[in-house]
């Protein structure tokens, strides 16, 4: 299955199974640049860009944009920990997609996403409306 809604380098990890309009799996090694120095906590936003980007992968369209994010760090992740991220979507009502997300390390849950994703058509972005006067 081909990722419509990304381009190749817009995922955050690497993606190693994805069923489109249904489900997918990414993963991800930690670095030391992701982390603050002192502690060597990985920083939040590379967590989230990495459910977030699996997230929209999983759906079949040009364009998905997050619409309501509900997120929840559970444990604190270490440089050098590997990721393994699980997203499905779980319920489809109009043009919105309902996408759980969870990240574990060694199967011990790490985070958790529930996703409200938005499709909206190519046309709809304004690129090629002109105002009339």
């Amino acid at each position: 299955s081909k990722i419509t809604s990304l381009g190749k380098t817009e995922i955050i990890g690497e993606i190693v199974e994805l069923e489109l309009n249904k489900s997918g799996v990414s993963l991800l090694e930690t670095t030391k640049d992701m982390a603050f120095k002192r502690t060597r906590v990985v920083r939040g936003h590379h967590i989230f860009s990495m459910a977030e980007s699996l997230a929209m992968a999983v759906i079949d369209a040009q364009v998905a944009l997050t619409g309501v994010a509900n997120i929840k760090y559970i444990k604190p992740v270490i440089a050098g920990d590997k990721l393994i991220a699980n997203a499905e979507i779980v319920r489809v009502r109009g043009n919105k997609y309902f996408v759980h997300t969870r990240i574990n390390v060694k199967q011990k849950q790490v985070f958790r996403g529930k996703f409200i994703l938005v499709v909206i058509e190519e046309e709809t972005r304004g690129d090629d409306h002109e105002s009339s006067s």
